[in-house]
């Protein structure tokens, strides 16, 4: 448990008092920098609890003591020490003052400080006795402590009278202080406004002396009448002056001013825009240009930015002989202003307002230097996203004519960018930065505006053509100018510049191929128009073996997407010759990945190998996957890394085999049509495929368990990865399970039949519900493992902040194809009434009735537009007797509808769905009528198995995040009791309550995080089983302990997830024993405030009286609520602490 500053407070003052006494060069100089650290720490901190003063074994005003020691030594090392030391402290004072907390809280308050008027005296001392030097750094101090100095007449007395100083720099100082204490005390600031306003006025100061003064105006703002007063009599001045340097300063001033209140902000801008005008000077004009744009970014939402205002900055832009400086001012500007007016701004005007932004960038792109045109690109950016972001602009043709504007406007850019590149063999790394900028432009309206895939691919195929038309051009230049240039020159990367350029297209084309919807005969036209292009960049011999990989790769991806569109179209029309011929195309496109990858492999570009390995795994392109990481093996030198390529390189073979054999003739063919499942030739050889399928995905999921998994064992920087693979192997073991079951159904061997050949299934002739029992019971228990792997997915993206987009999406279609064959696997017997049974009603710990929370859960996964599937499963929803509704709390709007593969299973859900539906009352309908209805039974089972072979074809991709190794965002539990002992090992006599105080340690927290972590929920469990004597604590070991690790997890998350979303009362949260119940479960809720080191610290007080002898575990687990209002969960960095009630002669 990390120290909080309270209790390093004693360490501090010992390690200050020894190194200011050093006389070791450097030592005392190096002692102030660390102590300024620690107290600026100290200073972010809120107050002591007594929770914290527990668990840290501080007594109180034990904190205060060594806080006051603190400062009287640095105070005697300002009196005593040289100028070196003087000057060490004040700096140390200053660098606080600028980070001082606005809620006026932390270590300078007077309550921390008892003995403030020591310190102070000991300053003073210096003032009265020192230089002139001494006196400023006096002042500087005296201005650093104003929070209790402000009070002092001695202290206001001094900084008064030495404004009128003759030295610049005390009166410099002295006006610093002056400012410091205006922020105060009304009183003290209205008479510094007023003489500083005479000292302004005065002929006879300095010019330097006069810029602080304008400075100082900026500190007169609080209350509104002192600020009111302030700007007008800095406006005064500042209308008054002819000296650019002091309007500067006084613009600056008045506009820090007028953005502390509402009232002042229009006469500000109002003046704002008059020195703007073409009379000032080029100084004052930026000037003005940056306070505009500091006020609005103090997010005033009432800011008055009229048209009048945005047809200057569009004025200043158009003048190309002014300053650079202007215009970028301008531009930031002209953003800011668009980016809060454009939500309100007329549909019909943007289309002007865009034509009038593209001319200003496209003349800011001739600009020489590299970081004006950056701007001008990411301004375009802005702009774009807010404007295809509105509704109006998405659902009109508005949004796809601008959008068509904005992706003409940067492939043309970059046309022009790289043209004059293409003959230089050397990478231009500005160039190379603006390209990557232009094409993140592209990159983001794809991922963020679905609408656009089709329109973007088009204008990527058209731009490739005319790209590759240019390269030919220079080719044949180049062959006749030199007849030794050979394709080997450009060796594995190709020529810098372009292979970049065409690296960074081949992302854009794989997101709108992965978010591309519904493919109509346009789309289907552009696919083979882009394939054909794609074609000849592999051929192209301007580019490196890497990007023909990935161009490779691409092809491979969109054969893969083209397979998964027919087979989800032969849902309604089977057809099996067309999807044979997608995947002859896969297989020969893996032959000719392998091949680039060997002459990748030749040229020693190892790290490129990986990369393209890596890219491999995430398309599902897994013979390349498991080739590269193959080879890769005996080229890592490193440990850590043998091991993280050895196992991805097992991990792609297992895929590779599946993916194969699912390829395969033998794959393609497991799923017969109900016509012909009795025919004995056909059946005998179904048969032997169908035991091959089982064989081949039994042996990728104990390889992942045996070999893989077993490795993983490096804490929690491979906790995700760890997880992921369990997850894996788990669904591969259930899909087993559930084939298995469907063997047991479809192919029991009857003794009548000839030749012991396989005939019809037992549902066909023993259709009784005793015979269907253990068949049934069997369906139940796969379906509810599998609807808890599709939970478990949602908890691991829940427990991995930081997670791409893509890979969400990709994580979320894997939990809708658990979901999928969960639900079809738990109605598969269309039994009437099947879910009134009470021995089917409950299912392990679930709780309510399985059918219903299986359809609870697909419903939440469907996407809305699903209108039909929606509607059928609410209606099999309603036929559940004595229904109350159980629904899940969910994580967040995953908003991962458009994937690839999720548009094939919301197709599947559809189909499975309507299956369903349509068996459910055709059986009730039979069993009214008096028919047994065996057909009807046999068709549930056919349906699963399609419904499972036709998942298992779709590609299985691994996440982008898979390949993100490092340690995850965790939290760690620290418990004491009341006494500040460590609850852990400790023992309790029967019948007590535990008094915890807790204390929450967050680790491994990001950098990008969308807001600091205020509030972190926890939840503490313990539970007793009153059946046994004494509660065992199992040491469980390797998969054993991740399995129960994620089950517990699981669990006490949806806990918390209900806690935190709503009131507890409401879904019997909080479980106590009662006499005859076999168990009983304590849970109590806590929360933490975290403060800006990821800490937390609350008590609670855990109820376990009611707990015999024995030794208990009290499990945890916590999660928070970001600032966009999505639930996260965090891991455990640690086990929560074992404690043993004893008998009282024990104890």
């Amino acid at each position: 448990m990390e120290k909080i500053p309270a209790a390093c407070s004693m360490d501090w003052s010992i390690q200050l008092e020894k190194n200011l006494r050093s006389r070791k060069p450097g030592k005392s100089i190096a002692a102030l920098e660390e102590i300024g650290r620690q107290l600026e720490w100290w200073n972010t901190g809120s107050e002591l609890t007594f929770v914290e003063y527990r668990m840290f074994g501080l007594i109180k005003g034990e904190d205060k003591l060594f806080l006051n020691a603190i400062f009287l030594r640095l105070a005697d090392a300002f009196r005593v020490g040289d100028k070196q030391i003087k000057s060490g402290v004040v700096k140390l004072f200053l660098r606080m003052k600028r980070r001082m907390r606005r809620d006026g809280g932390g270590i300078f308050k007077k309550v921390k400080l008892e003995n403030y008027l020591e310190l102070l005296s000991r300053v003073k001392e210096v003032f009265d006795k020192g230089d002139v030097e001494e006196r400023a750094l006096a002042l500087l101090l005296f201005g650093c402590w104003a929070s209790f100095a402000n009070d002092c007449a001695d202290i206001r007395y001094i900084v008064l009278s030495s404004l009128v100083s003759s030295d610049v720099l005390e009166v410099k100082a002295a006006l610093f202080a002056a400012g410091c204490l205006s922020e105060l005390s009304e009183d003290f600031a209205n008479v510094f406004l007023e003489m500083l306003k005479t000292m302004v006025l005065s002929r006879d100061i300095t010019k330097a002396v006069k810029l602080a003064g304008g400075r100082a105006f900026a500190k007169m703002w609080r209350p509104f009448s002192l600020a009111d007063k302030a700007h007008k009599t800095g406006l005064k001045l500042l209308m008054d002056s002819s000296e650019d340097d002091f309007s500067a300063v006084m613009l600056i001033s008045l506009s820090r001013i007028a953005s502390r209140w509402m009232l002042l902000i229009p006469s500000q801008i109002e003046m704002l825009t008059f020195f703007q005008s073409d009379e000032r000077s080029v100084h004052v004009q930026a000037t003005s240009l940056r306070c505009h744009r500091f006020i609005l970014s103090r997010g005033d939402c009432n800011f008055p930015s009229t048209t009048g205002t945005m047809d200057k900055l569009f004025g200043i832009l158009y003048r190309s002989q002014l300053q650079p400086t202007l215009h970028l001012e301008a531009l930031r500007i002209l953003n800011e202003i668009l980016l809060f007016k454009l939500s309100i701004i007329p549909c019909m005007e943007i289309p002007e307002l865009f034509i009038k932004l593209s001319a200003v960038v496209k003349n800011i792109l001739q600009s020489s230097t590299p970081s004006t045109r950056l701007l001008a690109v990411s301004v375009l950016a802005d702009i774009s996203a807010k404007i295809l972001g509105r509704l109006d602009m998405a659902s009109g043709g508005t949004g796809r004519t601008l959008a068509l504007q904005v992706i003409s406007f940067v492939l043309d850019q970059i046309l022009s960018l790289v043209t004059p590149k293409v003959d230089i063999y050397q990478a231009d790394s500005a160039v190379e930065l603006e390209v990557k900028r232009l094409l993140d432009i592209l990159f983001n309206l794809v991922d963020n505006h679905l609408y656009l895939q089709c329109l973007m691919l088009n204008n990527i195929c058209l731009f490739i053509d005319r790209l590759m038309k240019m390269l030919n051009k220079v080719m044949e230049t180049e062959k006749t100018d030199s007849s030794n240039h050979e394709t080997a020159e450009f060796g594995s990367h190709g020529k810098p510049l372009l292979s970049n350029l065409m690296l960074y297209v081949s992302k854009i084309m794989v997101a709108c191929l992965l978010n591309l919807e519904e493919v109509d005969a346009e789309t289907s036209q552009i696919l083979d128009a882009l394939k054909l292009q794609v074609e000849n960049v592999c051929n192209c011999n301007y580019f490196g073996s890497y990007t023909g990989i990935r161009y490779f790769l691409f092809l491979h991806l969109l054969s893969t997407f083209s397979c998964m569109r027919h087979t989800a179209e032969e849902l309604i029309i089977p057809s099996r010759n067309t999807s044979l011929s997608f995947v002859n195309s896969i297989l020969q496109l893996d032959k000719f990945t392998l091949d680039y990858t060997k002459k990748m492999l030749e040229g020693n570009s190892y790290w490129y190998s990986y990369k393209a390995g890596k890219t491999a795994a995430c398309q599902g392109a897994w013979s390349t996957a498991a080739f590269i990481f193959k080879q890769l093996i005996t080229v890592v030198q490193s440990n850590s890394c043998s091991f993280w390529v050895k196992s991805l390189a097992m991990f792609s073979n297992s895929e590779e085999q599946i993916q194969l054999f699912l390829l395969s003739d033998e794959g393609m063919s497991i799923v017969p049509s109900e016509s012909n499942i009795g025919e004995r030739g056909c059946t005998s050889a179904f048969r032997t495929n169908y035991c091959n399928y089982i064989k081949n995905l039994l042996r990728a999921s104990n390889t992942l368990q045996d070999e893989i998994l077993a490795a993983f064992d490096m804490g929690h920087t491979f906790s995700f990865q760890r997880w992921f693979l369990t997850f894996r192997a788990k669904v591969l073991s259930t899909v087993v399970d559930m084939l298995k079951l469907l063997d047991k159904i479809l192919f029991i061997q009857d003794g009548t039949g000839s030749g012991g050949q396989p005939e019809g299934g037992i549902l066909l002739r023993h259709t009784s519900l005793q015979t269907l029992d253990p068949l049934i019971f069997s369906s139940m228990e796969v379906s509810c493992r599998m609807m808890k792997l599709a939970r478990e997915m949602d908890l691991l993206s829940a427990s991995s902040m930081g997670m791409d987009r893509q890979s969400g999406m990709n994580v979320s279609a894997l939990a809708l194809s658990c979901s999928l064959m969960a639900f079809t696997a738990g109605f598969g017997f269309p039994v009437p009434n099947l879910h009134s049974l009470e021995n089917y009603r409950k299912f392990g710990n679930s709780d309510g009735p399985l059918h219903a929370l299986l359809i609870e859960d697909l419903v939440g996964r469907v996407r809305p537009i699903d209108c039909e599937t929606r509607k059928n499963l609410l209606l099999l929803l309603k036929s559940i007797p004595n229904y109350k509704g159980y629904f899940s709390p969910r994580f967040r709007n995953e908003g991962s509808y458009a994937s690839h593969e999720a548009i094939v299973l919301h197709k599947l859900c559809t189909y499975s769905v309507g299956e369903i539906f349509s068996l459910q009352n055709e059986a009730t309908r039979l069993h009214q009528d008096g028919d047994a209805g065996s057909q009807i039974l046999n068709r549930g089972p056919l349906l699963l198995l399609n419904v499972i072979s036709k998942v298992m074809l779709i590609p299985f991709r691994t996440p982008h995040h898979f390949f993100r190794v490092r340690p995850s965002l965790s939290s760690e539990l620290f418990v004491t009791n009341e006494d500040g002992q460590l609850v852990h090992g400790l023992s309790i006599s029967p019948g007590s309550h535990l008094s915890l105080n807790l204390c929450l340690q967050l680790k491994n927290m990001p950098a990008g995080m969308p807001g600091p972590l205020k509030k972190v929920y926890c939840i503490l469990d313990c539970t007793v089983q009153h059946s046994q004597s004494s509660t065992v604590i199992r040491q469980c070991k390797g998969q054993e302990a991740q399995s129960t690790k994620i089950d517990d997890m699981m669990e006490l998350n949806e806990k918390l997830l209900r806690y935190v979303v709503g009131p507890t009362e409401a879904h019997g949260l909080h479980c106590r024993a009662r006499a005859n119940d076999s168990c009983s479960v304590v849970n109590e809720y806590v929360c933490f405030e975290h403060n800006d080191r990821g800490q937390g610290f609350t008590s609670c007080l855990l109820d376990v009286s009611s707990f015999p002898i024995g030794s208990y575990r009290i499990k945890w687990h916590s999660g928070f609520v970001d600032s966009g209002g999505s639930y996260w969960s965090l891991l455990n960095a640690n086990d929560g602490p074992l404690f043993t009630v004893r008998g009282v002669e024990t104890v």
